[in-house]
């Protein structure tokens, strides 16, 4: 007689394949479910998240060109603030192309921070060397242009 342990042993063996191909399952469940609850989340945002960025590269023009104008210093530390918003743009063009590639405001997006950058360049150009602001102003213009043809995009998408 083999006993009850035996029995056990083999209820065991099975249940361990068992659980682990449940687990594996469980977890390509999870990753499934993340990864359409974090696309999905971009579907419902993208529109606030686009104008978002928009606004936030134009209250840093803003404040640069202020800056600029009233002859303030600005510490390179100061200028740290004007990057940190071009960067998380760039984060989320980088994410939501994979998206929304075919997307109008975001070529758009994507011109308006083609403007952006250099303009934060000259921005740091002329903290260092006082010049001439028409080159600066100049681009907060176009950048606000671009912001205008985003918008302009986001409510052709919508409806």
């Amino acid at each position: 007689m083999l006993g009850s342990g035996s029995l056990n042993r083999q209820d065991l063996r099975h249940n361990r394949r068992t659980n682990g191909w449940g687990t594996v399952q469980c977890l390509f469940f999870v990753f499934l479910s993340l990864s359409l609850t974090l696309s999905g989340c971009y579907w419902l945002k993208y529109n606030k998240l686009m104008r978002t960025h928009v606004e936030l590269l134009l209250a840093m023009a803003d404040k640069v060109s202020g800056l600029l104008e009233d002859q303030r210093p600005i510490t390179p530390t100061m200028m740290n603030e004007f990057t940190y918003p071009l960067e998380r743009a760039e984060d989320f063009v980088r994410i939501v192309k994979r998206y929304y590639a075919g997307r109008k405001s975001l070529h758009v997006f994507e011109g308006m921070l083609a403007v952006y950058t250099p303009l934060v360049q000259e921005a740091d150009r002329l903290r260092l060397l006082q010049g001439d602001l028409g080159g600066f102003q100049k681009r907060v213009r176009m950048l606000r242009e671009h912001a205008e043809r985003v918008e302009a995009a986001l409510v052709e998408e919508e409806s």
